[in-house]
């Protein structure tokens, strides 16, 4: 197609006239009388709201003076296409194109923190990681008021604790964590607690209920430090259970002395507690601890053994040697006697 000379003129003032058109009203949209009067303004755009309509919001919250003018302006840019729905910061001294690049861009996620609950850990000991976590937006105090707060699974019994009892005990899954800052206090807790559920729901005990795998698996949880005897260990629990015998087990003792050391006296095999399974028959009322996946999976699936009993025979390790009757125990126990002070070893039988 061929343009006269005039059409040409006029092209030109017509590109010339538009251009100057949308300057004028990029400028006119956040043209106040105090460019040094900058505030900050907090708007939520809805899902689905589009330009025209986040125009408007805009002028109603004071961030921009004039919705027809960003209206314009916006349908010449592409961005306006690409809102994204969220809470922003916006400036009163942005304009139409600096609103468009940050509300096209989306939302900044709000600051995290993470932390790690290892293995056997007990729920002040667990809390108190959390609240002592770096950024960590939650307080020792707040945690255990919104630990009150949060229900344990359906298959934790509703029974009458004993005094001192931690109800939600054993619940809080030792795994790493990572959560936003804004994220309540209960929600992190259901969160790990909702990681037991998953994790006790998956496995299938036969000889235990669901409470029960836990609590027996807290036991082999402070136990256990060899990986490979946690099935042992959970053979021995079944089969005194199974016998009627008490379970016997230290770490029990050390839960219920509220402290963990590394030597227990004969007079604290006699501490009047429900926890102290020397004293008292069956398992504990609650775990002892926050059992981890293989424990739990160990107390569901117990080792076959006729195993009854079983005392450390390497100091270093943390190895156990089994016994099936009561004499060879006894013989066992005798060795770790000899080696318990000095260290040393007598795990080959």
């Amino acid at each position: 197609m061929h343009l006269t000379r005039g059409s040409k003129v006029f092209l030109a003032f017509l590109v010339f006239a538009t251009a100057l058109v949308l300057g004028a009203l990029y400028a006119f949209t956040t043209d106040t009388e105090d460019d040094d009067a900058d505030e900050t303004v907090t708007v939520e755009v809805p899902e689905g709201m589009r330009a025209g309509e986040v125009a408007g919001l805009l002028e109603d919250e004071g961030v921009i003076n004039n919705a027809w003018a960003f209206r314009i302006a916006a349908r010449f840019d592409e961005r306006s296409g690409r809102i994204r729905p969220g809470t922003y910061d916006l400036h009163t001294s942005m304009d139409t194109g600096d609103i468009l690049d940050v509300l096209s861009q989306g939302p900044p996620m709000p600051d995290s923190f993470s932390f790690t609950i290892p293995e056997g850990l007990t729920v002040p000991a667990t809390l108190e990681r959390i609240a002592e976590a770096e950024a960590s937006p939650f307080g020792l105090e707040e945690l255990e008021e919104a630990l009150l707060g949060v229900p344990v699974p359906e298959w934790v019994p509703d029974i009458d604790l004993p005094e001192g009892a931690q109800a939600h005990e054993g619940l809080l899954f030792p795994a790493t964590y990572e959560f936003f800052v804004d994220q309540d206090a209960q929600e992190v807790l259901a969160k790990m607690i909702a990681e037991t559920d998953d994790v006790v729901d998956a496995v299938q005990p036969e000889h235990l209920d669901a409470y029960e795998v836990l609590i027996a698996a807290s036991l082999i949880e402070r136990e256990v430090r060899v990986p490979e005897e946690r099935p042992v260990v959970s053979s021995v629990i079944a089969n005194r259970l199974g016998a009627g015998m008490r379970l016997q087990i230290d770490a029990s003792v050390q839960y219920a002395r509220g402290e963990h050391t590394g030597r227990l006296l004969f007079d604290d095999l006699e501490i009047d507690s429900a926890w102290n399974t020397y004293e008292s028959d069956g398992l504990p009322p609650t775990p002892i601890a926050a059992p981890g996946r293989a424990a739990i999976e160990a107390a569901a699936n117990p080792a076959d053994t006729d195993y009854h009993y079983y005392v450390v025979c390497d100091t270093e390790t943390g190895e156990h040697a089994f016994a099936e009757g009561d004499q060879g125990h006894q013989e066992n126990v005798a060795r770790f006697r000899e080696i318990q002070d000095d260290g040393g070893r007598f795990c080959e039988q």
